[in-house]
């Protein structure tokens, strides 16, 4: 252990000369408290292995801690951003306890108001439905930068929140309104999950992303197959040639791959030779 305060002293001289142009603030306190901390404990572990002399160790430490100042703003920088990241959690924890309680209000005082007790049960559903995406946002946001690994999970939460707005919008319609086409709104959230997924599998680059592709159009195609003929813009009789365009693009674009990949092995070779 360090002897007597003299050792101490110098440390807390240097590190506020070090940060003379730092303004006083909370994070400034802490900022200082570490460092003095840090430098002790690093002292401890000198003087352990025998260096006694309370100069040599003062400089050394002091060597070992450079740029006091420069440091404090990314120490200051990330203190915020972990205040902020605090603070949001707070915000959120409080608001969804909030919104919980205002969407069962609102389902009792518009209820019985209007005695639909029928159909005001939406009215939960969708409030929990718009909550549950917006936090998987959240979620699906923090994925996306934590790690690849993750990735697979964060393309199932998406086409997820995509399924229950297309679960509640097939409910809405239907208590509503009941017309013969409302359970085309499921197929159309399907659609909209597989070019979701594409569009995030080729804009982070993952692995057999070609793949999916080649799976999703047929299937994107046969969706709108489905969608258009149901809503009666074509005829189911005629309508299914619409998966053959799905196939045959499926096809156009393996050839692109095909012939972009055997130009490439011929400029490889002809490197090689």
């Amino acid at each position: 252990m360090i002897n007597g305060g003299a050792v101490l002293k110098n440390f807390i001289e240097y590190i506020e000369d070090s940060c003379k142009n730092i303004k006083d603030s909370h994070i400034a306190y802490k900022y200082k408290r570490k460092i003095l901390d840090e430098m002790t404990e690093r002292a401890n572990e000198v003087t352990g292995v025998g260096l006694r002399d309370e100069k040599v160790l003062a400089d050394l430490l002091a060597d070992e801690y450079p740029d006091l100042e420069k440091n404090f703003y990314v120490y200051e920088k990330e203190e915020k951003k972990k205040a902020r990241a605090s603070l949001l959690r707070k915000i959120f924890a409080i608001g969804g306890v909030l919104f919980f309680i205002a969407i069962f209000v609102a389902y009792f005082s518009i209820s019985k108001s209007t005695g639909a007790w029928d159909k005001t049960w939406l009215i939960i559903v969708g409030g929990i439905f718009s909550m549950v995406i917006f936090y998987t946002s959240f979620l699906i946001k923090r994925l996306y930068h934590w790690h690849r690994f993750l990735h697979p999970l964060a393309r199932v939460l998406i086409a997820t929140c995509i399924m229950l707005v297309a679960v509640f919008t097939f409910l809405f319609v239907l208590m509503m309104y009941n017309p013969g086409f409302s359970w085309i709104f499921v197929i159309l959230g399907v659609l909209l999950s597989f070019v979701a997924d594409l569009v995030f599998a080729f804009a982070t680059k993952q692995k057999f992303r070609t793949v999916s592709l080649f799976v999703y159009i047929p299937a994107i195609f046969t969706m709108l197959y489905i969608i258009l003929a149901g809503m009666g813009f074509v005829s189911w009789l005629t309508g299914w040639l619409l998966i053959f365009v799905g196939v045959a693009i499926d096809l156009i674009i393996f050839m692109v791959i095909v012939a972009h990949n055997a130009k490439y092995f011929m400029y490889k070779q002809e490197d090689e030779e």
